[in-house]
């Protein structure tokens, strides 16, 4: 049954020691409330099934022999895809992570050689670079004039997140948190941290490692989601992308019509656990009185009941999103409070 987050407090209100009318602890109550949800939402090792997307619209490109390297803010590349189904067109977009090798000569322009870029889709035969945050243009005004040689790979992709997260999902936005898992035309492929991808920087065919990255630019803007692969393809490959969802706090406790973005069986197991953290911080309290601190005015009946049911809930709410997920459950409890 859906609980409303107001009605979250009036749960929680009714088992503490004191007139439940009282307005004094509502903000306690509520952040109790906030950090019930957090914990349930964080429980097991991956994602609960309520907390996934899967996003299944990229594939990765075919590489592209480079044949001009302009000097110029910014340096403007001319290359042409290998790929049989394109003509006179490199293949890249804008927000595709690239790496570049095999520059030849004495021009300056091999800098470029063996790193990663962001890629700006110019036109068809044309495009320039950025670095891997998106604030800044590759500039190569002060280049000697290109040589020869050179191959741009696809080596990764700036989640296109405006395609992923909804505008409204059930009645609440929601943001990628992460990515937690990756395959290439559905076969698995491990993560990597930074330090070992440097390692595996040779072109190769379906990629065997995937690395993810966050690129934040503001402690009020919202990051970029950059998602690289190893080795480096040389065609088209489907890339299959799990993500966690980031909902919102509860943070609306004045009516009765928001609710918590999580399913409405776990709506109980919130004001649950409130209710044990609410008494384990009481406990916590008695301790500082003894020792000489502040008094407390809270007190939870049957506190140890709520702390026990807590604990208890963690295991249903770990097994009903095994159910979800299709996975056989471990235990034949029910879902009910």
């Amino acid at each position: 049954m859906l609980i409303s987050n107001l009605h979250l407090m009036e749960k929680c209100k009714r088992y503490i020691l004191t007139d439940p009318n009282r307005t004094d602890v509502d903000e306690l109550i509520q952040d109790t409330l906030i950090t019930a949800f957090r914990e349930l939402s964080n429980l097991g090792s991956e994602p609960l099934a309520w907390n996934r997307e899967t996003y299944d619209e990229i594939f990765t490109r075919y590489y592209a022999a480079i044949s001009a390297i302009t000097t110029a803010n910014p340096g403007v590349i001319t290359a042409e895809s290998v790929d049989p189904d394109l003509d006179d067109d490199h293949g890249f977009q804008t927000g595709d992570i690239v790496y570049l090798e095999g520059i030849n000569g004495e021009s300056q322009a091999h800098k470029l050689n063996n790193r990663l870029f962001r890629s700006v889709r110019i036109d068809a035969t044309t495009l320039s670079l950025k670095t891997l945050d998106g604030q800044t243009a590759i500039t190569t005004a002060a280049y000697d004039d290109y040589d020869s040689g050179g191959t741009i790979y696809h080596a990764g992709i700036v989640l296109p997140t405006s395609s992923i997260e909804p505008d409204v999902d059930d009645n609440y936005d929601w943001n990628i948190k992460r990515v937690y898992d990756v395959n290439f035309d559905l076969y698995p492929c491990d993560p990597v941290t930074e330090a070992p991808a440097q390692l595996i920087t040779q072109p190769g065919s379906r990629p065997l490692k995937w690395r993810y990255q966050q690129y934040a630019y503001g402690s009020f803007a919202t990051p970029d989601h950059l998602l690289f692969w190893y080795d480096f393809p040389s065609q088209r490959h489907n890339v299959k992308v799990y993500i966690e969802k980031d909902y919102p706090n509860l943070a609306d406790f004045a009516g009765d019509t928001v609710y918590p973005p999580c399913p409405a069986e776990l709506h109980e197991y919130i004001w649950h656990r409130a209710l044990s953290n609410l008494a384990m911080h009481s406990e916590k309290q008695k301790r500082k009185t003894r020792e000489g601190g502040d008094n407390t005015k809270i007190e939870v009946l049957n506190a140890n009941y709520w702390m026990a049911k807590a604990m208890e809930e963690e295991v249903k709410v770990l097994e009903y999103s095994r159910k979800l997920s299709g996975g056989k459950a471990y235990m034949s409890q029910g879902m009910s409070a």
